[in-house]
């Protein structure tokens, strides 16, 4: 499955020279209370190409990339409602076929080369939910279909002297699919995914 807390993503590129005295602090606090809403009905055919279809609710995005951080503090609060939607007709396609639908209430992607501390706290409260309803009929292609909803996703790469972090989720998450494929000369995949808290690290 692709990396869904990448769906949209803030970017926030520092540059930063080599060396603790010009080492850099972020202080990230996104808070929201209100409900969030994507959807997409879309019908597509004849097409002598790739299509590629998104559907993506996201509540809080955070997005750091860089060199040298002495301290990252990121800090996203979601009780709203976060729901995604897709319904597809596709037929007649050529080339690959990819669809998405993705309701997120926190999202971080943390990339920087060295940092001494970095703080990750995120708090869900409600449900989280996508749903993706398709029809795709003769594909000469593949065919790539994900339904993805999280409450709290964090991924950080980073040589770090300490990471900390909080993820905590008291909504309920909801994935769904409904779908029917025919004639496709490729692979067909189909991937529903409901995740509560997520943290991936890397890079130590």
């Amino acid at each position: 499955m692709k990396t869904t807390a990448s769906i949209l993503a803030i970017a926030l590129c520092l540059a930063a020279s080599a060396g603790a005295a010009n080492a850099q602090t972020i202080d990230n606090n996104q808070r929201n209370w209100t409900n969030i809403r994507a959807q997409l009905n879309a019908t597509i055919s004849e097409v002598a190409g790739d299509v590629s279809a998104t559907s993506a609710a996201i509540a809080n995005s955070f997005t750091a990339e860089g060199n040298n951080l002495a301290t990252l503090n990121n800090y996203q609060n979601f009780w709203g409602d976060s729901r995604s939607g897709l319904n597809a007709t596709i037929g007649q396609v050529t080339g690959d076929v990819s669809l998405t639908s993705a309701a997120i209430a926190n999202s971080a992607t943390i990339d920087v080369d060295v940092a001494t501390n970095i703080n990750n706290t995120q708090l869900a409260g409600y449900d989280p939910s996508a749903a993706l309803n398709s029809t795709i009929t003769t594909v000469v292609g593949d065919v790539s279909q994900t339904s993805a909803a999280l409450s709290n996703s964090a991924s950080i790469e980073s040589e770090f002297g300490r990471v900390a972090s909080t993820q905590f989720n008291g909504a309920a998450v909801y994935a769904d699919m409904n779908t029917a494929v025919r004639n496709v000369t490729g692979s067909v995949t189909a991937t529903t995914a409901a995740i509560g808290n997520s943290l991936t690290v890397t890079g130590f």
